[in-house]
C-alpha cells in the first residue's frame, strides 16, 4: 500500500476500491539482465488479476468489509431497539359522526302576496337586504304604508264594527300594545258581549257562531301558512257567515249554507251575544281609539278600520330578499321575497337517512373560515325532490334539513358559503374506549389488547369514532396501559 495511515486491525479482511489496481512492488523479481523483461511483465499483470478477483470474490460474496481505522468510543454500536408505545383505557363518551354539506345563508326564501281591496299600485317596496320588524312599513300601496304584525293568522276581513269577536281581532289588540298604545281593557275567555252575529235567512241570529269559539273551519280566502305569509284576504268566499262584519259590504255570497235555505242576498248581521274564545280578541271601542292614534301616526287617515290589505301579518320579523315587482305594478300577488333573519344552514339530506336526524338534534358546522361552531337541527322538510346541490346520485332524492347556530353571531361576516355539517348518527356515553390502534386481530377470531407488561385480553368492541373505539373485557378499568402500534 502507498500513503500513511494505520493498517486494519488483525483479523479484519481490508477491501480495496473495486477497480483500483493495487501497487505491488515487484522490482525484487525484475531481471536487470538482457532478455529477462518479458517474465516480469507477466508476473505483475498476474498479479494485478489476482488482486482483482480477490476483491470480486468478496464483493459478490456479500462479505461485509470495514476498516475500523478508530477505536475506543468511535467504534460503531447497535442501535437500540424503539421503546413500546402504550396508550391509556379512557372513560368517555363516543360520537360517530355523518359529514354532510350545507349552504350558509338565511334559509329558503318565501314569497309574501299583496293583498287589497279594489286593487291599488305599489309605490315603494323595502330594500333587499333590509329587515323590517313590527310596526314598520313592508312597501307601500297607493302611497300608504303597509306595516308588518306579528301573528299566526291573516287579516281576512273588514274589522270596522264595535264588538267584532276573533282571532283577528287578537293579533291587532296584542300588536298595539305590543306598539306601546294603550288599547283599555279586553274581555276575557268565558266572558259575553253583545256584538254582530251572522243572520240566516232574515230567521235571527245564528247563534252558536260568530263566538270564535268553532275553529273547525280555516279562516275565508286562505289559511296561515305557518311562517305569516300574508297571502290569505277578503276572496268574496261567503264562507264568512260565521264571523259577522267580514265584509261589511255584503259579500258573503253564497252564504246560508248552516240552514240550506237562503241566499247571500237574505243575508247580513244582527247583534246578539257572544261568547269569547280562549284566543279571541274584542274590537272594544277603546281599541278602536287606538287604531285611530296609530293610523294617525302612519300618516294614514285616522278611520279606525282595517281593512284586509292594511297590514302584513307574519310570524316575526323578516329580511327583504328581494323583489317580484317594482313600483308601479299592481299591489296584487307576489310582491316580495322574504326569509328570516338571522343566518342558518340549509342541508339536503338523503330521503333513506333524514329518519336518523330529528328536530333539535346538536350538530357542528364547520365554517368557510376554518373554525367551527355548534347549532341544531330546527326544521325538517316532507317533502323530497332531486337535490338542487348537485350531491349525490343523478336522481336521488333528497329532504332539505335546516340548522339554526347556538349563536345567531357564529358565522361572522359571511353571509352565503358552502359549509360542512357534522351530524352525530349513533352515540354511547360513558364507555371505555382506546385508540384504533391499539387493537390486535386473534387468531381465533375477534380482537384483543396487549396489557403493558402483562397479558393479553380478548375483548368485545363497540362504537367506532375519530379514531377510538369502545371495548370491554376481563381485566380491563379506566387509566389501564395497553401496547399500541407506533
Amino acid at each position: 500500500m502507498t500513503g500513511g495511515g494505520t493498517g486494519p486491525a488483525p483479523g479484519v479482511a481490508f477491501q480495496p476500491d473495486a477497480g483500483a489496481e493495487a501497487d505491488v512492488d515487484v522490482s525484487a523479481v525484475e531481471s536487470t539482465g538482457s532478455g529477462a523483461h518479458a517474465a516480469p511483465r507477466r508476473r505483475r499483470r498476474r498479479i494485478r488479476t489476482a488482486v482483482a478477483l480477490t476483491v470480486l470474490t468478496l464483493t459478490g460474496a456479500g462479505v461485509a468489509v470495514a476498516a475500523p481505522w478508530k477505536s475506543g468510543s468511535e467504534v460503531a454500536r447497535a442501535e437500540p431497539e424503539p421503546k413500546t408505545r402504550t396508550a391509556e383505557v379512557v372513560r368517555t363518551d363516543l360520537t360517530d359522526t355523518r359529514v354532510v354539506d350545507g349552504t350558509l345563508g338565511y334559509g329558503t326564501p318565501r314569497t309574501l302576496n299583496g293583498v287589497g281591496v279594489g286593487g291599488g299600485t305599489v309605490t315603494w317596496l323595502a330594500p333587499s337586504g333590509t329587515t323590517v320588524s313590527r310596526g314598520k312599513p313592508l312597501y307601500r300601496v297607493d302611497d300608504r304604508p303597509v306595516p308588518v304584525l306579528y301573528g299566526g293568522i291573516p287579516m281576512y276581513r273588514r274589522l270596522d264594527t264595535p264588538n267584532t269577536v276573533g282571532r283577528d281581532v287578537r293579533v291587532l289588540a296584542d300588536n298595539l300594545r305590543a306598539l306601546g298604545y294603550e288599547i283599555g281593557r279586553q274581555p276575557g275567555p268565558g266572558e259575553t258581549v253583545t256584538g254582530p252575529v251572522a243572520r240566516v235567512g232574515g230567521q235571527g241570529p245564528a247563534t252558536g257562531r260568530g263566538s270564535g269559539t268553532d275553529r273547525d273551519e280555516a279562516p275565508p280566502g286562505g289559511t296561515s301558512d305557518g311562517a305569516g305569509q300574508s297571502s290569505a284576504g277578503p276572496s268574496g268566499a261567503g264562507s264568512e257567515h260565521s264571523r259577522p262584519g267580514a265584509s261589511g259590504g255584503g259579500t258573503e255570497t253564497g252564504a246560508g249554507t248552516e240552514t240550506g235555505t237562503g241566499t247571500g242576498s237574505e243575508q247580513g248581521t244582527t247583534t246578539g251575544p257572544v261568547k269569547v274564545g280562549s284566543e279571541d280578541g274584542v274590537l272594544t271601542p277603546s281599541l278602536i281609539e287606538a287604531v285611530k292614534r296609530w293610523q294617525t301616526s302612519l300618516g294614514a287617515p285616522p278611520t279606525g278600520v282595517i281593512e284586509p290589505g292594511d297590514v302584513a301579518v307574519l310570524a316575526g320579523a323578516v329580511r327583504v330578499e328581494g323583489a317580484e315587482v317594482q313600483p308601479g305594478d299592481p299591489a296584487q300577488g307576489p310582491l316580495l321575497r322574504v326569509t328570516a333573519t338571522k343566518k342558518v344552514v340549509t342541508v339536503d339530506v338523503g330521503a333513506s337517512e333524514v329518519g336518523d336526524v330529528k328536530r333539535g338534534d346538536a350538530v357542528t358546522v364547520q365554517l368557510p373560515g376554518g373554525g367551527s361552531a355548534p347549532a341544531k337541527v330546527t326544521t325538517i322538510g316532507t317533502a323530497a325532490r332531486t337535490s338542487s346541490s348537485g350531491q349525490g346520485l343523478p336522481g336521488e332524492l333528497k329532504v332539505s334539513v335546516t340548522v339554526a347556530f347556538d349563536d345567531p353571531d357564529a358565522a361572522g361576516r359571511f353571509n352565503a358559503a358552502p359549509v360542512q355539517v357534522h351530524f352525530g348518527s349513533a352515540s354511547r356515553s360513558d364507555v371505555l374506549a382506546v385508540p384504533l390502534t391499539a387493537l390486535l386481530a386473534l387468531r381465533e377470531g375477534g380482537y384483543g389488547l396487549q396489557i403493558a407488561g402483562g397479558r393479553l385480553v380478548a375483548v368485545e368492541t363497540g362504537l367506532i369514532a375519530k379514531g377510538m373505539v369502545e371495548v370491554s373485557g376481563d381485566g380491563l378499568a379506566e387509566g389501564t396501559r395497553v401496547v399500541t402500534a407506533s
